[in-house]
């Protein structure tokens, strides 16, 4: 009973915070969120995916747009006469609703923190890891949706590879998925009311009593 009502106190409060969250996210912090991921993500796209040499991002100050540099170094085919052409790198543009996506994980791992009841003195060090994570989460997608759509651009036509399925495969997942899934999931990881609510935390020694009895009436 004491779990059931946990759960559905936590999920309750998540069902009326999280929607909040993303509302003021969507309409008051997009555009100073994805300037943090920006920043946060130039680094490390700059060593994962970019050519030497070439900003891994640039964003228009006007629209906003994300213009990424992908270092691919494979083979595509040329439009026009469907030759073999090596690609050393390309550049490619999205806009900012596209990539938005992965700026939205902030809000929404601290609303579950906060259906948590995770707002404490004692649990700050928590909900800071929770962001580290989250942020991490973010930035490595980012750099895998620049990877997949720049390498698949080239390779995406007549045998333009065998494992473009996989590309995307993990291209959904780590767009239409992990976005979303992932707080929710570092929540569950480090969060004790979200895990009893759901049923992993420990029993505590009801087993061992049981055993006991067994032993005692043999």
């Amino acid at each position: 009973m004491r779990r059931a009502l946990t759960a559905g106190s936590t999920i309750a409060r998540a069902a009326v915070l999280l929607p909040a969250a993303m509302a003021a996210w969507w309409f008051l912090a997009k555009g100073p969120s994805l300037w943090l991921l920006e920043k946060l993500a130039y680094l490390p796209l700059g060593l994962l995916v970019a050519p030497a040499g070439l900003p891994p991002i640039q964003v228009a100050p006007v629209t906003g747009d994300w213009t990424f540099n992908v270092a691919v170094n494979t083979y595509g085919r040329n439009p026009q006469t469907n030759e073999a052409l090596f690609v050393s790198s390309l550049e490619f543009t999205a806009d900012q609703d596209s990539v938005a996506l992965f700026a939205c994980g902030w809000f929404a791992y601290l609303a579950l923190a906060a259906a948590a009841n995770a707002y404490t003195r004692a649990q700050a060090a928590t909900v800071a890891k929770g962001l580290a994570i989250v942020t991490a989460m973010n930035v490595l997608s980012l750099a895998a949706f620049a990877y997949i759509n720049g390498y698949g651009s080239v390779i995406n036509g007549p045998g333009g590879g065998g494992y473009l399925w996989l590309l995307k495969y993990v291209y959904h997942l780590i767009y239409l998925v992990a976005p979303f899934a992932g707080p929710f999931g570092v929540a569950l990881l480090l969060h004790p009311r979200w895990r009893a609510g759901f049923g992993l935390l420990a029993e505590g020694r009801a087993p061992a009593g049981r055993a006991q009895r067994v032993t005692a009436g043999a």
